[in-house]
């Protein structure tokens, strides 16, 4: 053979043996080709047959092989709750929470969550703050005054929904300013809706002490926290703000829609749970037995033993030593790590500090989504910024006609 000879050809199947090879039967084998997945050569000794290169068999058996693998994964990473998407926002490293490659606890030492909402969206020299707060309207008004009476998650839902057509987010908001302006106006509208309260220009953690009546003392450890609760990993809060940006709906129903998590109970509803646990355990004349008979009944310990922080959360050590600054604190954590080994997590500390402060029932969960809501609107603004389209496929298991 000479040097320049070229590789010998693929063998030529008949339909039987392609069809075998494949395990399709010949009309499925026929439909292949109609589609132009394989190419029918003419039989040389029967113009009314075809033949069929082996090599095309060979590559059409590894693409349907990774088909298949590809279907496999993605079930496994919905089943499990794992799908994955790239972020540069926030995560956690080796037992810290990280926003941007800074250490989101040093950062709550000396930033406003203004700050750190600027570092997460990323609008360059525009200010997203600068320009004044959104004027929501009199109807507006009028059904906050209406609303206050109810519970923080419908009166915040149905206040943000009444507010989207006064906020412009158009999925087609690209000039930076506009879009950071757009930003701001959103965070703060979220803010006036969590407080039930017409927005203002004042630092945010000054609109909390100030609508729950804290005073100046508050300022400092409401500051922290909401610089604390701005972001965390791809949660499902994020994802679902992400999923809406990812097709073209503007940032207030993105958020909106995220916002929905408030009655969900993995994220943020926790403290719910925490807030009961604390008044169970507060009449308990035994709290070691009462902790005990607890996790006997399988009950569990709400705000204890954070997945991603198995060596203690951070966040949570940092507000518990503001809250033992401003009153005496119950012995529950100590006790918890007695007989569990668990840290309490970011949950009980809100709880904590909210009773520390003497905020109102249901300012932990305020205090925490509402600070979340800075991280939301930087994965919208990441999802738009990418052009990735966050899509879906269903697989039908039910009977067929």
């Amino acid at each position: 053979m000479g040097a320049n000879a070229s590789a010998a050809p693929s063998t030529l199947l008949s339909a039987e043996q392609a069809a075998r090879r494949l395990g399709v039967s010949k009309a499925t084998l026929y439909a292949y080709v109609s589609r132009g997945r394989l190419t029918a050569v003419p039989d040389a000794l029967d113009p009314r047959a075809s033949r069929y290169s082996s090599f095309e068999i060979s590559v059409l058996e590894r693409r349907r092989g990774s088909g298949r693998r590809q279907l496999q994964q993605t079930l496994a990473a919905v089943n499990e709750g794992l799908p994955i998407l790239e972020t540069a926002l926030s995560c956690a490293h080796a037992g810290r929470p990280v926003y941007r490659g800074q250490d989101a606890v040093d950062l709550a030492r000396t930033a406003t969550v203004e700050d750190v909402a600027r570092l997460l969206w990323q609008c360059g020299p525009s200010d997203p703050f600068a320009a004044p707060p959104p004027e929501l309207g009199e109807h507006w008004l009028r059904q906050t005054a209406e609303l206050r009476k109810l519970a923080l998650q419908p009166r915040t839902l149905a206040l943000l929904a009444l507010a989207l057509p006064r906020l412009q987010g158009a999925w087609w908001l690209e000039e930076p300013q506009a879009l950071a302006h757009a930003a701001g106006a959103h965070l703060r509208a979220a803010m006036a809706c969590f407080l039930a309260r017409a927005p203002q220009a004042r630092p945010l953690h000054e609109q909390f002490a100030q609508a729950w009546r804290l005073g100046r003392r508050a300022h400092e450890p409401l500051r922290q926290a909401l610089v604390l609760a701005a972001d965390h990993e791809m949660n499902m809060v994020a994802f679902i703000g992400r999923a809406l940006a990812s097709v073209g709906s503007d940032m207030g129903s993105a958020l909106l829609a995220a916002m929905c998590t408030l009655n969900a109970n993995f994220v943020g509803g926790a403290s719910v749970q925490v807030e009961q646990l604390w008044d169970d355990l507060a009449t308990a004349r035994d709290l070691n037995g009462a902790l005990a008979a607890r996790l006997d009944q399988g009950q569990g310990l709400p705000g204890f033993n954070h997945i991603a922080y198995p060596a203690g959360d951070p966040r949570a050590a940092l507000l518990l030593r503001l809250c033992a600054q401003i009153a005496p604190q119950p012995p529950i954590a100590r006790a918890v790590k007695q007989l569990t080994g668990w840290d309490p997590a970011i949950d009980f500390a809100f709880v904590a500090l909210r009773r520390a402060l003497g905020a109102p029932k249901g300012a932990a969960l305020a205090l925490q989504l509402g600070g979340r809501c800075v991280g939301v609107i930087a994965h919208v603004l990441e999802q738009r910024r990418s052009g990735q389209r966050i899509m879906t496929r269903a697989r039908y298991v039910g009977p067929l006609p």
